[in-house]
């Protein structure tokens, strides 16, 4: 549990873009939260956000901002390749950090993310999490429980994928071009959407370990020239793996921003005794939701179980049968963490590392043209991490 719990939250933000309005609709319907400062090198935006969200202190230096001596965490809401250097000036600052999927944009950037959490953590009580929201809803938790008591049996092929016909941020939609600048996002479609599936999968598997994966990235579909307006679309727009976890586990992987094909089905966990597909379903929202289904045999009857995760009454039964995971969300649960409401939460630190891992896998083997080992992965990953960064106020060195 983490030492001396909070009574409120005093947040700061790190990066008024996109992603941190999600943050923030989360944080203004909590009453123990109050957000006191952002920062922002885009001073119109900063503006901006800080008239929407009533938050009067404005920073255009986030070490200015982490002066302050009212803040007790941070919302990191920057590129893949900002995570490492704001993250560690965070946590160096004695706050706790909350940063953005994903965790790093290389694995060894990922690793030194950790490592220097647990040392500060001895240190000084500072807690890490990151954001992964793919692992806080009653469908995966189900999923986990079934893994966890043996329904599946020997679980043995996984397929984990995300798809998109063609919505390439930054190109096919209004999100930042920054999305595809290989220099602050390092990579595409698979750090974009990809690690939630990834995350979701080896949560719900228990954290198994990798052995090798062969992986290809690919940037095919055609770009009119006049919507780049001279910019270079530096990543890719689809990742593929088929890689071999402990147990002689398959885990077959897709994840695409663009792909001229009409449908790819959908994710499952299949086993010796059952299997586990995860549902798309319509939705009246901008994502179509999931939910769970079991497929087993019963005196050699084929059985498939709509679980109905979604629906209120299950939900309301999981509250009462396990207190424990109450928290739909990243945010309330790491909330009721700063808070003492819960003694324990979902590491997400490891979580995102492990998935940093097979992505850093994926890319290797992509640019090898060959299977690569786990040993290799550790071995041959570099640092992407920004240690120089442009700004409206000069060049900005971090400190790594």
């Amino acid at each position: 549990m983490i030492r001396n719990p909070l009574k409120e939250v005093r947040i700061a933000f790190i990066g008024c873009g996109v992603i941190s309005h999600n943050h923030m609709r989360f944080y203004t319907k909590m009453d123990n939260v109050k957000v006191v400062a952002a920062c922002d090198i885009d001073k119109p935006r900063l503006e901006a956000w800080c008239a929407q969200y009533g938050v009067e202190h404005m920073y255009t230096d986030y070490r200015e901002m982490l002066k302050r001596d009212d803040i007790d965490s941070v919302d990191i809401c920057v590129h893949n390749n900002l995570h490492l250097p704001m993250t560690l000036a965070v946590l160096r600052s004695g706050r706790h950090c909350f940063c953005e999927k994903p965790m790093a944009a290389s694995y060894v950037d990922a690793k030194r993310m950790v490592d220097e959490w647990k040392r500060l953590k001895e240190e000084t009580g500072v807690e890490l999490a990151i954001q992964l929201d793919t692992l806080f809803n009653p469908m995966t938790r189900e999923a986990k429980r079934m893994v966890e008591k043996g329904k599946l049996g020997h679980v043995y092929f996984v397929r984990c994928q995300g798809y998109r016909r063609k919505n390439r941020p930054g190109l096919d939609s209004g999100l930042s071009v920054n999305f595809y600048n290989k220099e602050l996002a390092g990579h595409g479609a698979v750090f974009d959407m990809g690690v939630y599936h990834i995350a979701q999968m080896l949560y719900i598997l228990g954290l198994p370990k990798l052995e090798r994966v062969t992986g290809h990235c690919y940037l095919e579909l055609p770009i009119n020239q006049k919507l780049l307006e001279g910019r270079e679309f530096g990543v890719e727009d689809l990742g593929l793996a088929f890689a071999t976890y402990e147990n002689n586990m398959t885990f077959e992987f897709l994840e695409s921003w663009a792909l001229n094909i009409d449908d790819i089905g959908s994710s499952f966990i299949a086993g010796s005794e059952g299997g586990l597909r995860f549902v798309m379903k319509p939705s009246p929202g901008a994502r179509p939701s999931q939910d769970l289904k079991y497929i087993t045999t019963v005196d050699d009857r084929d059985i498939e179980t709509d679980l109905r995760t979604s629906d209120y009454e299950n939900n309301f039964y999981e509250k009462k049968l396990y207190p424990d995971t109450q928290y739909d969300s990243n945010f309330d649960h790491w909330i009721a963490y700063l808070t003492g409401k819960i003694a324990e939460r979902i590491d997400t630190p490891e979580i995102a590392l492990q998935t940093a891992f097979l992505s850093e896998g994926i890319f290797l083997s992509s640019k090898l043209g060959r299977e690569i080992r786990a040993e290799e992965i550790e071995a041959l990953s570099e640092s992407i991490a920004l240690q120089k960064q442009e700004t409206p106020w000069g060049t900005w060195t971090y400190e790594l």
